[in-house]
């Protein structure tokens, strides 16, 4: 009996020893403190850089040339204007103010313009257009000849009446040859009149076109030459 007893106060000495009273002098033991769980979300998943390549633009070298200072430049002589298949120029001397010779009736009651026009064979050319404009003393001209039509200034004469007496004018008529619809055979060509009743004639002649005209040719200005009562114009030689 006593041994049980003895036995049951060991077991509850050592039960005694081994509880934590809030009274006894023992050092607590610390509690145990729950991990943290750390959940890890997943990295996302990243491009992987490309390198950025930069293809080298090879730069053309400028050649700069110097200019020569010390050669002086050769004069460009200006291309010549192409003429039409048919075209006419104006005879050397001509236009020319001179005596009334196809009208000396008139005397100083008559101003007017007329002449020849000449093939490349000297031949006078019948049947063209002559077309004169301008303005005259304030007043507008515009009248057409025809070539051939006045025999008493020549085989292929032509003749325009201007005013009825002389007057002065400085570049302000013109004279033309034009085809049977208009189309210009020649330049306007520009003349003076003069308020003179011995030059109250303007002889203008016209030479067909054929190569480029000759310094100091033989062309010269014919002039109506009055034979009893006929007027002849001269053929022009070459």
């Amino acid at each position: 009996m006593l041994t049980r007893l003895a036995i049951r106060l060991v077991i509850l000495s050592l039960f005694l020893v081994s509880c934590n009273f809030p009274w006894s002098g023992n050092t607590p033991v610390s509690e145990t403190s729950t991990p943290e769980v750390i959940i890890e979300l997943p990295t996302p998943t990243t491009q992987p850089e490309v390198p950025f390549e930069t293809t080298a633009t090879d730069t053309p070298d400028i050649i700069v040339t110097p200019i020569p200072t010390d050669t002086p430049g050769l004069p460009v002589e200006p291309s010549p204007t192409p003429f039409p298949d048919i075209w006419y120029i104006i005879q050397p001397g001509t236009p020319l103010a001179t005596n009334n010779t196809p009208h000396e009736a008139a005397g100083c009651s008559w101003l007017g313009v007329g002449g020849q026009v000449f093939g490349s064979d000297t031949v006078p050319v019948l049947g063209l257009s002559i077309l004169v404009g301008g303005t005259l003393d304030g007043y507008q001209v515009g009248s057409l000849g025809t070539t051939g039509m006045e025999t008493n200034i020549g085989e292929g004469g032509y003749e325009i009446t201007l005013a009825d007496h002389p007057v002065d004018s400085s570049g302000t008529l013109w004279i033309q040859i034009v085809d049977t619809i208009g189309n210009p055979l020649s330049e306007k060509v520009y003349f003076d009149t003069i308020n003179d009743c011995e030059r109250n004639f303007i002889l203008v002649n016209f030479v067909r076109y054929t190569s480029p005209w000759p310094q100091n040719s033989g062309w010269t200005a014919h002039l109506p030459i009055v034979i009893k009562q006929t007027t002849i114009l001269n053929t022009p030689s070459p």
